[in-house]
């Protein structure tokens, strides 16, 4: 499929530039800073230089493709960029009829809060993370609020761990099960299954081990 990855340079966003190469895609990485990916060379690889807050570039680079993925993020810092540069995607999917777009959000966003174990919920996300779950759930609802066929992915605590392909999705919000975390590389390699996939159309399945 031809692709572009916004986020390409943050830790899953590079794991989705690489495993989607590997699988065949034909890949546009969008990127503030190319430089941070200097080090991955392949001929279906196409670099954008642009700020995702920069709607004009954002639109001109997503014309023409077939599917939209999303690892936009900002830390824990007080913020708007995951709703202002998720606005900036939508809009352009919208105005140039891509209509598939998998969007990286957390676990612990909306309804998933209830998966989160006490200390987690009350005092890692109410107090240490509070700004950045607000920018997710003002990102999550452009996305649910938009036209598109859309896929939101709710991880945990993300490692820097191998693909494993040995993770759980899709579970209630009654699970308690959670062990707390999951490897990017893993996040990615589920955010590329959905591209082939309808089972999470217009739905926010979380991913972990």
């Amino acid at each position: 499929m031809k692709l572009i990855i916004f986020g390409s340079t943050g830790g899953t966003g590079r794991e989705l530039l690489k495993q989607a190469l590997d699988q065949g895609h034909n890949v546009v990485a969008y990127a503030r800073n190319p430089a941070k990916i200097d080090d991955i060379k392949h001929a279906g690889l196409q670099v954008v230089r642009g700020d995702v807050l920069d709607p004009a570039v954002v639109e001109s680079a997503t014309a023409g493709q077939e599917a939209v993925l999303s690892t936009i993020g900002a830390g824990a810092e007080r913020t708007t960029l995951r709703e202002d540069g998720t606005r900036n995607i939508v809009e352009a999917m919208e105005g140039t009829g891509v209509q598939r777009l998998i969007s990286l959000s957390s676990l612990g966003v909306g309804d998933s809060r209830a998966n989160l174990p006490f200390f987690t919920k009350y005092v890692i996300v109410s107090f240490f993370l509070r700004h950045a779950f607000a920018d997710h759930e003002r990102q999550e609802a452009i996305v649910k609020q938009s036209s598109l066929d859309w896929t939101i992915v709710r991880p945990p605590h993300l490692t820097d761990g191998p693909q494993t392909g040995a993770y759980r999705h899709g579970f209630p919000t009654t699970d308690r099960r959670i062990t707390g975390k999951i490897s990017r590389a893993d996040v990615a390699d589920f955010m590329l299954k959905q591209l082939t996939d309808d089972t999470y159309l217009h739905q926010t399945p979380g991913v972990w081990y």
